[in-house]
């Protein structure tokens, strides 16, 4: 599991803080997702949701599919509308959680 130093932390919450700030200019987007996650924390209950099962999955190595491709890395942060990977480079990936079409645990 990749280790993530503080630099690259403040790095990390610096990137979800821009995202914050576009998402809220261009009025947080849509997504044709039905399963849409909720705006609290995640919870250690049995995930039954992709959301939930994301949360589970923080800290872990996962693989995601989507539209444009496939992903994979360490899971940092399960947010409202993306979630946080960083890959085996130490780059930060985000990725909209309307565009998750499969996550594998790896």
């Amino acid at each position: 599991m990749a280790r993530v130093n503080a630099s690259a932390s403040a790095n990390i919450e610096q990137l979800v803080n821009q995202l914050s700030n576009v998402s809220a200019s261009i009025g947080g987007g849509t997504s044709s997702n039905n399963d849409t996650p909720p705006t609290t924390a995640c919870s250690p209950n049995t995930p039954g949701t992709l959301w939930e099962v994301l949360c589970s999955l923080v800290g872990e190595q996962i693989e995601v599919t989507t539209p444009f491709g496939v992903v994979d890395g360490t899971l940092l942060s399960v947010q409202s509308d993306y979630i946080v990977l960083v890959d085996d480079t130490g780059s930060q990936v985000l990725v909209r959680y309307g565009n998750i079409e499969t996550v594998n645990e790896l």
